[in-house]
């Protein structure tokens, strides 16, 4: 086994004693590899036998409840178990039920009753193998996540938020797929694992060697988070058991030859044993070995390529870390000898060969072949059986001979107790009936003609009376420290996008925020940031439009929505996750998907958990219509109830600038939820995009106060806009330094300040259309009264209206606008205490930049 020594923490005032030594010894003979042996060591001294205080050490392993069972998570899983949890240890060894884990990687066709079933029946194999239970605790993933929903996810939005999808993608071997063949809801599967680390306390990550990624994974969230209270878990990976056919780097549960499984019978073990490969020496090459299929490798999936790839299995070159011979000679039967008959303490294994070697002999039998006398001879140490069979005293007949004989041996309570145990057989004829009638996830998802539409799983607010029915649905801003004007103005117009009459809903995105690592995912900031977004939006509605449109408007937390229901909302977030690859939710997958959506791999990987949730959110509030941020500038509308192909873009028109998310959700409506009794439920909204990016789909005006500009080495800081707390002096300041070129309409922030903040070209609360004036000096025409926009932009292009009469009436008002929204905000608590935080986050981050 191969071990590292790591940085041993520091010993308790207690010595180190044989007994210690044992369990360490015990205890490290489980695995191939362990990071570390020192770290382990410290571990036990603090808390291993013989310890008053610091409670119990932790193992972890998980398991998908994914139909049958092989012999390795069976009877080598029970001897691991027993090894680790030996009486006096001290030790409890926590089984995660990952049924969460299993529906998100399609077992038994999504169906998360049926995997129940066969968590249950997985526990009563475990039960009739022989593993002592009085130190085991099964924990169900999808009853801990649900009742503990608070503690649980905002520990997983906190590892993807660390994490590129670079990273990310290295661990998705776990599941046997390669990183361009991966769904999104893939990608969670690692981040959820790690999570599962730190939410159960593991001390002890013991699983196989093709788990290592993700266990160092969890290793390396440790260093990132600097969390003192988060101590980097020992990884203790056992060894993955060869397939049975040549070239099999492991078991398979989608080819039954490839394994003995804990219900197959006699003539199976027989059977399979039988026409197994065993060779008797190294191949001198590797190009000689059969391709492996991609079914071969996958134990927590069953194709990695799918129907007719040939792909290799993504997880290949990692199944085994050791460079013995046995790794050389990769024998399946050797294998099982050594881990499995051999594995239990005090075990021993009976087999034939050549007689009068020197080795002491129970019995002797004529041998068929040559003509030879046999000796049956009992083994206890694998390195003597291994030496006779390489140095053909055992022949390949023979080892098998004498492993039938021995896994029927170790199987033959387990058949009894699925034999003669109601509840236990009655399992077994389920899990198998499971298995002859579950369809591939297309069929159990999809719907033929006149079927019943399929159960969509899903937070629903509206049934909850969380918001109103047909509403329209503004997603908020990601949070920022610097939170501009331009945000507010945009999301005001966004709110009364949906009209009238239909009821409005405002979602604050406070997870999104945290995967997406805004305000360094701090929740208090975030809560801050919408504080402040909250009070500054009122203000500017009673200067804007007397009120109108905030009263009218359901303002809902996006974290309180999901633990109202966490399980059905997390299920739609790996449900729509299921349905697209990883690249398509990274890039949009359309060509009229604005080029500013696009990821890199090196980006964050909760960035597509927030793509995802943005879904899962759509899907929860059931709106008729919905306003997002555009991508990159361009097109404001569409309408998502065209196709995708429909939406194209003239030529000589401005890019499309259609949003990733909108890209998604669309897809999503017509293919996943287009079943006719779906499309009266949950009908397709219509979706719009707002943004300051362009003229075309300025919804908030284009608040920018000086242009682009290629580099920001002269920029003047928060010159370039107004924030939502500037004091009301800026409004004289920064107007000051505004761009404002004479003739120059093209780009002229007075101009766009004045006629949204001044109302033109809109009517006011009561419909009445505003008017703005000028004060001139009457040397310089007077003053002079616009209703209109064009009017305004007529006179400063041809230069009736001065750059500095058009500053100083700007000035005015914007003196007038932070005034109110500073008393707002200062009437407000939460708003006022957001403020000093965020400037107090601005300038710590201030700080870090200069070093």
């Amino acid at each position: 086994m191969t071990t590292t020594g790591g940085d041993a923490q520091a010993p308790p005032a207690r010595e180190w004693n044989g007994e210690l030594e044992a369990d360490l010894r015990r205890i490290l003979s489980v695995g191939e590899e362990c990071i570390s042996e020192g770290e382990l060591r410290a571990l036990l001294l603090a808390r291993g036998r013989g310890a008053l205080v610091g409670g119990r050490v932790r193992l972890y392993d998980g398991f998908e409840p994914s139909g049958r069972m092989h012999i390795a998570q069976g009877l080598l899983k029970s001897v691991n178990v027993n090894k680790c949890t030996s009486p006096g240890t001290n030790s409890t060894f926590v089984f995660w039920v990952a049924d969460w884990f299993a529906l998100m990687n399609d077992k038994m066709g999504g169906d998360l009753h049926k995997i129940t079933v066969v968590g249950r029946y997985l526990i009563e194999v475990w039960k009739a193998a022989g593993m002592d239970l009085s130190n085991v605790e099964f924990r169900w993933a999808s009853e801990e996540i649900n009742d503990n929903a608070h503690v649980y996810w905002p520990i997983m939005l906190d590892v993807a938020r660390r994490f590129n999808v670079t990273r990310i993608k290295k661990c998705c071997q776990i599941m046997g797929r390669l990183e361009g063949n991966l769904t999104a809801a893939q990608v969670l599967y690692p981040i959820m694992q790690c999570t599962d680390v730190f939410f159960l306390r593991a001390d002890i990550c013991q699983l196989g060697v093709d788990q290592r990624k993700v266990n160092m994974l969890a290793r390396e969230y440790c260093d990132h988070a600097k969390d003192k209270k988060r101590r980097k878990p020992v990884i203790l990976s056992h060894h993955m058991l060869y397939g049975l056919k040549e070239g099999q780097e492991k078991m398979s549960k989608s080819d039954p030859d490839s394994a003995i499984f804990m219900e197959d019978g006699v003539e199976d073990v027989e059977r399979k044993i039988r026409s197994a490969y065993c060779p008797t020496a190294a191949p001198r090459t590797e190009a000689g070995l059969r391709q492996q299929t991609p079914g071969d490798n996958c134990d927590a999936t069953e194709d990695a390529a799918g129907a007719g790839g040939e792909e290799e299995d993504a997880g290949k070159e990692s199944m085994h870390l050791g460079n013995d011979d046995d790794s050389k000679l990769k024998n399946p039967i050797l294998d099982y000898v050594r881990h499995i008959v051999l594995s239990p303490p005090g075990s021993t294994f009976a087999c034939c060969r050549r007689a009068g070697l020197g080795t002491v002999e129970t019995s002797t039998t004529k041998g068929e072949e040559m003509g030879e006398v046999a000796e049956r001879i009992v083994y206890d140490c694998y390195d003597d059986v291994k030496s006779d069979f390489l140095s053909g005293r055992i022949s390949p007949d023979q080892l098998k001979d004498g492993l039938v004989v021995a896994l029927n041996e170790l199987l033959q309570p387990v058949r009894d107790h699925f034999e003669k145990d109601d509840e236990a057989r009655n399992l077994l004829e389920q899990v198998r009936e499971f298995k002859r009638t579950t369809t591939s996830t297309a069929a159990a998802t999809g719907v033929v003609g006149g079927d019943a539409p399929p159960k969509v799983f899903r937070l629903d607010l509206v049934g909850a009376g969380v918001v109103p029915p047909s509403c329209h649905l503004v997603m908020s801003p990601l949070p920022d420290s610097n939170p501009t004007l331009q945000s507010v103005t945009d999301v005001l117009a966004m709110l009364r996008g949906g009209g009238t009459t239909t009821p409005r809903v405002l979602m604050l995105l406070d997870w999104t925020a945290r995967v997406n690592n805004s305000l360094d995912a701090d929740p208090k900031l975030i809560s801050a940031y919408y504080a402040v977004l909250l009070s500054t939006l009122r203000a500017l509605d009673e200067h804007l439009h007397g009120g109108s449109i905030m009263k009218n408007v359901t303002v809902v937390t996006q974290s309180e929505a999901i633990l109202q229901d966490p399980s059905n909302y997390w299920i739609s977030v790996i449900n729509a996750g299921r349905h697209f690859s990883l690249d398509e939710v990274m890039m949009g997958g359309a060509k009229n998907v604005g080029g500013g959506g696009s990821m890199k791999d090196s980006e964050g990987v909760g960035k597509v958990i927030g793509r995802l949730m943005m879904i899962a959110d759509v899907l929860a509030v059931n709106p008729k219509s919905i306003a997002l941020f555009e991508a990159s500038g361009g097109k404001g509308d569409c309408d998502a109830s065209k196709s995708i192909e429909n939406m194209t873009i003239e030529e000589g028109e401005e890019k499309a600038t259609q949003s990733v998310e909108a890209h998604l959700i669309q897809r999503f409506y017509s293919t996943k939820l287009s079943h006719p009794g779906l499309a009266s439920i949950l009908p397709m909204p219509r979706i719009s995009h707002v943004g300051a990016a362009s003229p075309s789909s300025a919804g908030g005006g284009r608040l920018a106060l000086q242009p682009p500009r290629e580099s920001a080495a002269h920029r003047t800081e928060f010159d370039d806009y107004f924030v939502m707390d500037d004091p009301k002096v800026h409004g004289k300041s920064k107007m000051k330094k505004a761009f404002c070129e004479p003739g120059n309409i093209g780009f002229c922030p007075p101009i766009e300040l004045l006629a949204y903040f001044g109302g033109l070209d809109d009517a006011g609360a009561n419909g009445d259309r505003k008017e703005v004036t000028i004060s001139r000096s009457p040397d310089n025409g007077g003053n002079v009264t616009y209703a209109v926009k064009s009017e305004l932009v007529r006179d400063f292009a041809s230069g009736a209206l001065h750059p500095g009469d058009l500053k100083v009436a700007v000035s005015n008002m914007m003196v007038e606008v932070l005034t109110k929204i500073g008393a707002e905000i200062k009437g407000d608590d939460a708003a006022s205490k957001g403020v000093k935080a965020l400037k107090v986050f601005e300038k710590k981050m201030a700080k870090q930049k200069k070093k």
